[in-house]
């Protein structure tokens, strides 16, 4: 029950600045039945062992903390009082537990203000130490099936099955590419990047917002996750003035593949840093496609060079480690450190349809979240959404807004995209 090091750095750093959570956040046009909803729960805690630990911090490991249906039953919190879109999100995603004892899987059905009959949204969230955002849209899929009685259709999740072990095997395989370590603008916590202003000091709770964008289908040359990126450095860009230094992005890199894990509970992903000369970002911005091509060839770069088993090996030794008191007493001043290690932390999951293809639910639009200063995104059917998110007291909520609709009206205008922003 030993974990793994990027649960255990999950699983120690919870709480410190804000419950880290992975979340999805789903508009729907009409009330799902909560009893489905219910069966769908129990079935899932039934069957998954991973959601029947609670972390022990003193022993950092997982203990065995058997659900009973009724406490399945509790993870479905249910809203009676209708709520705008901005009050359910902060609601949702700001949301706390005890990872010792409270089950990691969340789910949210609120009413919303929009009119008598609806809308209504429906958030899950799963606990990063549990799994990411690979690990969330398996679940998606498989709670979806038991929702709606179709349990035969597939097997159920697997356990993690990701050890300190095999990662450290696979990365010694690769010793030249796990030497990159020793680089400072290999590792993750080396303070590189140049830090975006802010208004204070403060951490405060999360807030994010929204940008979505229609993907024309006569435009397959258009890649969604190029645009991800380079709106994100756009629009730091464009609320910089420019300076020597680097802008630095923090990217998960999902080793699934490499390491043979299957449809697994579980966290898969390194993150890696791209670093990007903030002038040269600049010098770009009256040019879209090549600054598409500048954020491109620099993950392809870092992809082949392998810094994915450096970065693992760096975050299994802060993980093991570091005591908690240094995680802990650093995790606030690392999102104010100037330079900081990271500049935007930066999750792109790609397509997300079959995550639901199977939902008993008719789904307006989807909304995404991880407790950071960054964004996430993804595509779902023929709309990329970006989700900029950070915390009150480093940006106001019209910072966040504006930061957003200057990234949307920058893809809009290089893109000829239309956009549309929503929140915080």
């Amino acid at each position: 029950m030993r974990a793994n090091f990027v649960d255990t750095l999950m699983a120690r750093l919870d709480g410190e600045v804000a419950t880290i959570w992975a979340t999805v956040l789903l508009r729907l046009d009409e009330r799902p039945d909560a009893s489905h909803l219910r069966r769908g729960l129990r079935a899932l805690v039934r069957e998954n062992p991973r959601l029947n630990v609670g972390w022990n911090d003193a022993l950092c490991e997982w203990l065995p903390v058997p659900r009973t249906d009724a406490e399945a039953d509790a993870a479905l919190l249910e809203g009676t009082v209708p709520l705008d879109e901005h009050e359910a999100v902060s609601q949702v995603i700001n949301a706390r537990m005890d990872l010792s004892r409270e089950l990691p899987l969340r789910l949210h059905l609120l009413p919303m203000e929009d009119s008598a009959q609806g809308p209504w949204m429906l958030a899950i969230q799963l606990h990063h130490a549990i799994g990411d955002a690979k690990a969330l849209g398996h679940l998606l899929e498989r709670l979806w099936a038991l929702c709606s009685g179709r349990a035969a259709e597939g097997p159920p999740l697997a356990a993690s099955t990701l050890t300190d072990g095999k990662v450290l095997q696979a990365a010694l395989r690769r010793p030249g590419q796990s030497l990159g370590v020793a680089s400072p603008r290999r590792r993750l916590l080396a303070l590189r990047g140049l830090g975006l202003r802010r208004s204070g000091d403060v951490v405060g709770r999360s807030i994010m917002a929204t940008a979505r964008f229609r993907l024309p289908p006569e435009r397959p040359e258009l890649s969604a996750s190029d645009v991800f990126f380079a709106s994100l450095l756009a629009s730091a860009a464009l609320r910089e003035p420019p300076r020597d230094g680097v802008i630095r992005l923090r990217m998960p890199v999902d080793l699934r593949r490499e390491l043979g894990l299957g449809r697994t509970l579980g966290n898969g992903c390194s993150a890696v840093p791209i670093e990007l000369p903030f002038q040269e970002v600049h010098a770009r911005l009256e040019d879209p496609p090549r600054l598409v091509e500048l954020v491109r060839s620099e993950i392809q770069r870092v992809l082949e060079t392998g810094v994915h088993w450096a970065t693992a090996l760096e975050c299994m030794a802060v993980a093991r480690v570091a005591p908690r008191r240094v995680l802990r007493q650093n995790a606030r001043p690392g999102l104010i450190a100037e330079p900081r290690t990271n500049t935007l932390v930066t999750t792109y999951m790609g397509r997300l349809d079959r995550h639901f293809a199977g939902a008993p639910l008719r789904i307006r639009s989807v909304r995404s979240h991880t407790p950071t200063w960054g964004a996430t995104g993804f595509t779902f059917q023929e709309t990329l959404c970006i989700n900029p998110a950070t915390f009150e007291g480093l940006w106001s909520p019209s910072e966040l807004r504006e930061f957003t609709q200057r990234l949307a009206d920058w893809v809009s205008s290089s893109f000829d995209l239309p956009a549309e922003v929503v929140g915080p």
